[in-house]
């Protein structure tokens, strides 16, 4: 399935496979560039007419990596479970593991859309279809 319905809304399947798979370090590279006081113009949409500014201060974007496995899964593979991690007892272990990325932010302030821009840019950059030196020109228009 596609996850939890509650919260379907906030998240974003990618897909799965490892030529998928987010590289987050190159992701949290982009995301400090992004931190600080800045025009955040090309990360928002502005509607005719609308005045307000587009500097922001960004004082948090943090981007991380959750890894969850099925506690069924792994006990039948004989992996040993508590509640902070998963110990195999065996060479091989065919357990599922789902990962989900997780991007978190802290802003004085938001434009309209402008975290969506935001996560869909860092992921272009975690795909490898961006560089973190493309998120700086970005920000720099």
């Amino acid at each position: 399935g596609q996850g939890d319905p509650m919260t379907a809304r906030y998240r974003w399947n990618i897909g799965r496979g490892n030529t998928k798979r987010l590289n987050v370090d190159r992701m949290n590279d982009a995301a400090q560039r992004l931190l600080g006081e800045h025009d955040f113009a090309s990360f928002g949409v502005l509607e005719d007419g609308d005045d307000r500014p587009t500097t922001k201060r960004m004082r948090r974007l943090e981007v991380s990596r959750i890894v969850t496995v099925d506690p069924i899964e792994a006990a039948s593979a004989g992996c040993i479970i508590d509640t902070n991690h998963v110990t195999a007892t065996t060479t091989t272990t065919t357990t599922r593991r789902d990962t989900v990325v997780t991007i978190v932010a802290e802003c004085d302030r938001y434009l309209y859309n402008m975290m969506r821009m935001i996560c869909g840019t860092l992921v272009q950059v975690g795909l490898g279809r961006l560089s973190p030196d493309d998120v700086t020109t970005l920000l720099e228009r």
